[in-house]
């Protein structure tokens, strides 16, 4: 079985913090914040498929989606 891919992008910032490139801190960054943004986006996800309250605004911030 694959790991998560949260899981694996956290591998990842770990090793390019490990590896002295120069572009290794923004590749840090992507990755770190990739990640986070996964995470969030599966606990709204899961709020949506379990029909807890407010889930549609949950989603809808952590997409920054503007409903007008």
């Amino acid at each position: 079985m694959i790991d998560p891919l949260p899981l694996r992008l956290h591998r990842a910032v770990s090793i390019l913090s490990r590896t002295g490139d120069p572009r290794a801190a923004d590749a840090q960054s992507a990755c770190a914040e990739t990640a986070a943004r996964l995470v969030m986006l599966e606990e709204a996800l899961l709020a949506l498929l379990s029909g807890k309250e407010r889930a549609t605004e949950q989603a809808r911030r952590v997409l920054a989606i503007e409903w007008s």
